[in-house]
């Protein structure tokens, strides 16, 4: 199973196993020094657009790391989770349940969640980047790194791949990936997005993911969210 961490999730299966791997997401991140999307200092610039010039509703919350030229927007509805409450002190998290918790990421989620991050890379990291690393940043998605996983003793039920595309778009290039496991016995859905810029010295992160049923509620809002996610610079 390819490891871009330098360790090996530690996938059990995916009820408990899920969120005990992805508990030490956060350990491996603060290892690698993961930028967050900084609030109120100045490198985040949250902003609100209005349906019209007679509404002042807003229609989605923009998100921006400047100093790493990063975009996404999420719906106003959709609430930034505390910092202070994520084990990975470094990511961005949005929740759209009516009580936001970094409990509901990388376990069954009954409403949209969305995680961000970018990642400085060293040259180690660089040069052991591929589209299928990628891929498998998170959880082994292609053929033979569910293989690899399965012979580690990972047990897994219920993948699919849903979507498959290579990005390579101006400065960036990457992978997108919508693709479902069963998390606790429900069908769980992901859409992951990794980039990386021109010059290969960042690796950018956005995940996407709640539950089949909520998936299809919220197909057209979460296509948004995907597809605002931008990237420039080299």
């Amino acid at each position: 199973m390819f490891s871009f961490f330098g360790v090996k999730p530690r996938i059990l299966g995916l009820g408990s196993g899920l969120s005990q791997a992805m508990g030490s997401l956060g350990r491996r991140e603060r290892q690698l020094g993961w930028k967050h999307f900084l609030g109120v200092s100045g490198a985040l610039i949250t902003a609100a657009v209005v349906l019209s010039a007679c509404s002042t509703a807003p229609q989605y919350t923009y998100v921006a790391d400047t100093g790493d030229n990063a975009y996404f927007k999420v719906p106003p509805s959709w609430k930034q989770v505390d910092q202070d409450r994520l084990a990975a002190t470094q990511a961005r998290l949005y929740d759209a349940a009516a009580i936001p918790s970094a409990g509901h990421i990388f376990t069954t989620a009954s409403e949209p969640v969305v995680y961000a991050s970018v990642q400085a890379m060293n040259t180690a990291q660089r040069s052991g980047l591929s589209f299928d690393s990628m891929r498998n940043l998170l959880l082994p998605v292609t053929s033979l790194a569910r293989q690899a996983a399965q012979r580690s003793g990972a047990t897994f039920s219920g993948f699919q791949s849903i979507g498959d595309s290579v990005i390579t778009n101006g400065d960036v290039r990457g992978v997108n990936e919508l693709f479902g496991y069963n998390v606790g016995g429900v069908p769980e859905l992901f859409d992951q997005t990794v980039l990386t810029n021109s010059a290969t010295t960042k690796l950018y992160l956005l995940l996407v993911q709640c539950d089949q049923s909520c998936f299809v509620a919220h197909r057209d809002q979460i296509a948004t969210v995907v597809r605002s996610f931008t990237v420039r610079g080299s």
